[in-house]
């Protein structure tokens, strides 16, 4: 019988404990569809995630970890009605109890924190993508257009692992409602996330005033995307905002600070400061620490803030359309760059070379 692999992560401790595991590739049940992963992204942050302890950061042992990938149906369970064999698909890995809507986990990353979550996550949904099949939930499989991807906008299948970084962005920008015309502010815009939001925003019609520290990546993003101005970060929170406002007021702020700070960060309050009245901000990152806010100023402004964790089901498929039809590019023309393929098998060097590759529109992927 034809066997699988896996990429078992054994138990958190360093250095990385992780085994190759051969197994039977899974027989789809109802509820469910399997997929043959072609490529699966790795995270600049998974080498460590997956060898110490991260507060926030929980999953299961021992499990398959990685939650971005793209594959094909191998099977389906009886209830599926639309999604065929060797149909193309996004692994969407953002999974809620069927029974409890309020209960989500990002299958292959985190379980969320609560009771409930790790029941769902050290459950049925315990493994992740860094393996040659996956079993997932049916509403998971985002059908993708073959035709258009890889026929017409030539794409090659690991650049597809695009997709589900820019959906997360996507959800920042429906979550405050971007429209074409106005001005949004993305800070930090210069690593993988924060980038994705310059290219959604501005995709979406807006002008983008990217934020960050690294002048040689927020260049990149303005020679690749369209409107878009730069403001490289000083962290004196005035001439920051004055920078910003050169530019006039924003409609809405994004913010990805990432969970790697362990302080408050600057560019906050110079965003804030730099949005005009019914501004609306938007809070997308990982930051751990807590932040403080110009209260009057949020009053005087009439200024919403909106956190919100990843995407609805709805928001990723139209994010798909957007890739699909062209109004969103991704690839070599976006900017992007695949930073290196690597078998399971050669984990360590990908992991290695995953750590190092930070920046807007870099990937490092798994091709199982």
């Amino acid at each position: 019988m034809a066997s699988a692999k896996a990429l078992v992560i054994q138990s958190i401790k360093s250095p990385t404990d992780v085994k190759i595991v051969e197994r039977e590739i899974p027989k789809a049940t109802p509820g469910t569809a399997v997929v043959q992963v072609l490529a699966s992204s790795i995270g600049p942050s998974h080498g460590y995630v997956i060898s110490h302890e991260v507060p926030g950061f929980s999953f299961p042992v021992p499990s398959v970890y990685g939650c971005n990938a793209v594959g094909r149906i191998v099977s389906v369970g009886s209830d599926s009605v639309s999604l065929q064999e060797g149909q193309l698909v996004a692994i969407d890995p953002f999974a809620a109890a069927r029974d409890d809507a309020e209960v989500e986990i990002i299958v292959g990353l985190m379980d969320g924190g609560s009771s409930k979550a790790t029941k769902l996550s050290n459950g049925t949904w315990r493994d992740g993508c860094w393996q040659t099949h996956v079993t997932i939930p049916l509403e998971n499989a985002v059908p993708l257009d073959e035709e258009a991807l890889l026929g017409k906008h030539g794409y090659a299948i690991e650049e597809l692992t695009m997709i589900l970084r820019l959906a997360v962005s996507y959800g920042a920008t429906s979550g405050v409602d971007i429209k074409a015309g106005e001005t949004v502010i993305v800070g930090p815009a210069t690593g993988q996330f924060g980038g994705s939001a310059v290219e959604v925003a501005s995709a979406l019609g807006a002008r983008v005033i990217a934020l960050g520290r690294n002048k040689e990546v927020l260049a990149k993003l303005k020679a690749n995307i369209p409107r878009v101005e730069t403001v490289v970060i000083t962290g004196d929170v005035e001439k920051d905002a004055q920078a910003i406002q050169a530019f006039g007021l924003a409609d809405a702020f994004i913010d990805f600070s990432p969970h790697s700070l362990h302080s408050e960060p600057s560019h906050i309050k110079s965003a804030l400061f730099s949005l005009r009245k019914r501004g609306r901000v938007a809070l997308m990152g990982g930051l751990s620490s807590s932040i403080t806010i110009p209260y009057f100023l949020m009053i005087l402004k009439s200024l919403e803030i909106k956190g919100k964790w990843m995407y609805t089901r709805a928001e990723i498929r139209n994010l798909v359309k957007m890739v699909e039809v062209g109004t969103l590019k991704i690839g070599k023309g976006a900017g992007h760059e695949v930073n290196g393929k690597f078998k399971l098998e050669d984990y360590e060097t990908a992991l290695e070379t995953a750590a190092k590759t930070t920046a807007w529109g870099t990937n490092v992927v798994f091709t199982p």
